[in-house]
């Protein structure tokens, strides 16, 4: 993405009221310069009307001038707080369309992308792109603003000291031009190398006990150590291009100040201008030639926060999740033959001549089919890579199937939207991931306007209402990230259990009790006993203990 189109599209994020934003800008810029401008004028009336003794005229230019510039300070305070308050907005509304993405977002993009990634994008770029409405654009902006506002006075003073000025400072704006491009690649990289770290450390944290356990877990450190040294350079590369632009600024301004000196004296010599107007136009000077060289100071930091903003536009522009997968046919491409398919309202689960590859090379099901009965409890097994995860996912609707159609209660999932689909399944994983939450509030998470007693007959149900009871606070018990602080059985009763409040009529485990010890899956499938004839349960498995207990089997 182009640097130009990021940035337009970056206003756009402001949508109906960045004309306020910008109004705000304008008038802060306009009446700080206002401000700068009222002292010049007090400075020329001083020196041309002093020598005359006209004291009455200069009482009534200084009481003039004076309120004119308390003015201008009370309207600039009123346009900051406008503009700081649209700035927050703006960035909290950007956040919220990054985080409402990642919501919605395929299953498919989460299985190719590292989580680090994801995080860097919020704790990195989303930040930098920040910086654009809170200060870097207003940085911009402003000096070019109030440059305009000091030359209407200097042209009216003396017009031509003021043209040698400005050429004089268009030239030190080009140099300093150069530095953008430098600057905003450095910036990119920069970007990159944080999204690497981020994914390097995710890694280290939750791998910790591997990385502790084994020789070559030192070699992920050494990695991230690499990573690290490797930000420091390209950081440090990016503090001395931009300690080099501000020290080619501050030298030019110093040679601005001398230069103006010599050609003004000049003037006033040859008679083309006054003291006075001299006098005035150097009381400006100083901030005008400040402000310029400001400009090419600040393009080059708006330039490497446009870098993070290209990198959320990419995010954002990835394509989401559809509500249906199938609304355009796109992903069917044997349509013909599910025109022979008829719904069955007494079947809870229909998959028919399903076909489905992740490579178009590596077909994962072929013409596959099955049946399940409404309350009926099914364990669908087979050796590892048959496809019995991928599954999973179809019937869930995180992949779209190429040819054939599933039936959940009779609706084809061609035909429902994915949300109806997912609220008539409640899914429990093998890892069943737990919320830095209450045990009673990740329960709710399956049924959010859950009574307490609903609660409670859920966990009951899933045989982990004992455990629950034996902790310090019972149902209140915070569950630290993860779950940590309980076993893997409990975990998986607790998962359950929120499968069992959503109240979705069909259960679907997907290898739920295979990295459990014995004792923790007999506890689970005492659980699963419970509900059986109740719902209708699909288990991916392969331990012969919790086949045993469903009523039928079916190999894949």
């Amino acid at each position: 993405m182009k640097k130009t189109k990021a940035f337009f599209r970056s206003m756009t994020v402001m949508g109906k009221r960045a004309p306020i934003y910008l109004l705000a800008i304008l008038g802060m810029s306009v009446c700080f310069a206002m401000f700068s401008v009222m002292g010049s004028l007090l400075m020329k009336q001083v020196v041309d009307i002093a020598p005359t003794g006209e004291y009455r005229q200069l009482l009534i230019s200084v009481c003039v001038i004076v309120c004119a510039g308390f003015l201008s300070l009370l309207l600039y305070r009123a346009c900051t707080i406008v503009y700081n308050v649209e700035a927050k907005r703006v960035f909290g509304q950007l956040s919220s369309e990054v985080l409402d993405e990642e919501l919605h977002l395929p299953y498919a993009y989460y299985e190719k992308h590292h989580s680090g990634e994801l995080i860097s994008k919020i704790s990195y770029d989303l930040t930098r792109m920040g910086d654009i409405y809170g200060s870097r654009f207003r940085r911009v902006v402003m000096p070019i603003i109030e440059v305009i506002v000091f030359l209407v006075p200097m042209f009216i003073f003396c017009w031509q000291l003021t043209l040698c000025l400005i050429f004089v400072n268009c030239v030190i704006l080009f140099a300093d031009m150069l530095m953008v491009n430098p600057i905003h690649q450095t910036n990119k990289k920069l970007s990159a190398i944080n999204k690497s770290m981020t994914e390097h450390m995710s890694d280290i944290i939750q791998g910790m006990v591997t990385i502790r356990m084994f020789r070559t877990g030192k070699r992920k450190l050494d990695i991230a150590v690499a990573c690290n040294d490797e930000y420091y350079k390209t950081n440090k590369s990016y503090i001395i291009k931009s300690s080099t632009l501000e020290s080619i600024t501050m030298g030019c301004d110093l040679l601005c100040i001398l230069f103006f000196l010599l050609i003004g004296i000049y003037f006033v010599n040859q008679g083309i201008t006054t003291l006075g107007a001299l006098a005035g136009i150097y009381t400006m000077y100083g901030k005008f030639s400040k402000q310029f060289l400001m400009i090419g100071k600040y393009i080059p930091e708006l330039s490497a926060c446009i870098a993070n903003a290209e990198n959320i536009f990419e995010f954002l522009d990835e394509e989401r999740e559809p509500e249906n997968w199938y609304a355009d046919h796109t992903s069917d491409t044997n349509h013909n033959m599910n025109e022979n398919l008829t719904e069955n309202d007494a079947c809870a689960l229909q998959v028919k001549n399903i076909n489905f590859a992740y490579e178009k090379e590596q077909q994962v099901l072929k013409d596959f089919s099955l049946t399940i009965m409404q309350n009926e409890c099914v364990a669908i097994t087979g050796p590892s890579g048959c496809g019995k995860t991928t599954l999973s996912k179809l019937i869930l609707g995180l992949y779209p199937v190429e040819s054939g159609d599933i039936y959940v209660n009779g609706k084809s999932i061609r035909k429902s939207p994915l949300s109806q689909v997912r609220s008539d399944i409640a899914y429990v994983p093998q890892d069943a991931y737990l919320f830095n939450a209450t045990i009673e509030e990740n329960i709710r998470y399956g049924k959010e306007n859950a009574t307490d007693e609903e609660v409670e007959r859920a966990a009951k149900m899933a045989n982990a209402h004992e455990f629950i009871m034996a902790t310090s606070d019972g149902y209140h018990t915070m569950i630290q990230e993860g779950g940590v602080n309980l076993s893997g059985g409990q975990r998986q009763r607790i998962a359950i259990a929120r499968a069992i409040i959503s109240a979705a009529p069909i259960i679907l485990l997907d290898e739920a009790t295979s990295a459990l010890d014995s004792d923790s899956e007999y506890k689970v499938n005492q659980a699963l006993k419970n509900i059986q004839g109740k719902r209708t349960i699909v288990m991916i498995a392969h331990r012969p203990s919790t086949i045993r207990m469903a009523d039928r089997v079916i190999t894949i």
